[in-house]
């Protein structure tokens, strides 16, 4: 205090620490921070409530591929800064489709044979139902099932046999084909041969023809019964 009422000179010229608060900027910001969760909740709630497009998912379908559940049993893996950011070596097994790890087969089974998996797939969990034809022709496959069953063990060894044979000879036979093609085209390659170098000897021969004429003729004519004959040899050989 000073002798001033005890006021500071501060004080007097109006320079106080004190803070002060604008009320009404301060309301202003509430009201339309409120307002704007009011309109996200509204929004969320219209979502909710509107009506989803009707999506047509395929019914559910038995899986065909083998799912190798101990392919990697044993055995080492590297895993890559890429896959190990991306989570896919967190556990023992990982699906792609849904682009989440699992900790074991028991629980990649139960994942892969849920809603979300199958969804992820564009298929229901509703089963298609089956005509009278169809099961039918399942009864029909059971029923030729138990016959083979029925049937003695002597009777199963003569009918794999006869099959056995049966494999046997369509190999054989198209090991034969196969050998009669590469000797055609072995004749075609050397008849190819033998008449390009029968055209050279003939240009030659024809430039040389003007002295030994006669004899030239001769010598010609032999040497093309000499190949006609070892043409026919060779093919009767074959």
């Amino acid at each position: 205090k000073n002798g001033d009422g005890g006021m500071s000179k501060a004080a007097k010229d109006g320079n106080s620490f004190r803070r002060e608060w604008d009320k009404e900027a301060f309301e202003k910001k509430a009201r339309e921070r409120l307002d704007a969760e009011l309109a996200l909740e509204e929004d969320r709630e219209h979502a909710k409530t509107a009506p989803q497009p009707i999506v047509q998912r395929a019914p559910l379908q038995r899986r065909t591929e083998d799912l190798q559940l101990a392919k990697y049993v044993g055995t080492r893996q590297i895993v890559t800064g890429a896959q190990a950011l991306a989570g896919q070596m967190a556990g023992a097994y990982y699906c792609n489709v849904c682009e989440c790890p699992l900790r074991d087969s028991a629980n990649y089974l139960l994942h892969i044979n849920g809603r979300k998996h199958n969804r992820m797939l564009g298929m229901s969990m509703r089963a298609e139902r089956s005509t009278v034809g169809e099961v039918r022709a399942r009864l029909e496959a059971h029923k030729g099932d138990r016959e083979e069953e029925d049937v003695p063990a002597d009777v199963k060894a003569e009918r794999f046999l006869a099959d056995f044979d049966e494999r046997i000879k369509a190999r054989e036979e198209e090991a034969h084909l196969e050998a009669v093609e590469k000797r055609r085209q072995k004749k075609e390659a050397q008849r190819a041969a033998e008449t390009g170098q029968e055209e050279e000897e003939e240009e030659e021969a024809g430039v040389k023809g003007g002295e030994e004429a006669g004899v030239g003729r001769r010598q010609q004519r032999r040497r093309r019964r000499q190949r006609r004959w070892r043409r026919c040899v060779w093919s009767s050989a074959f």
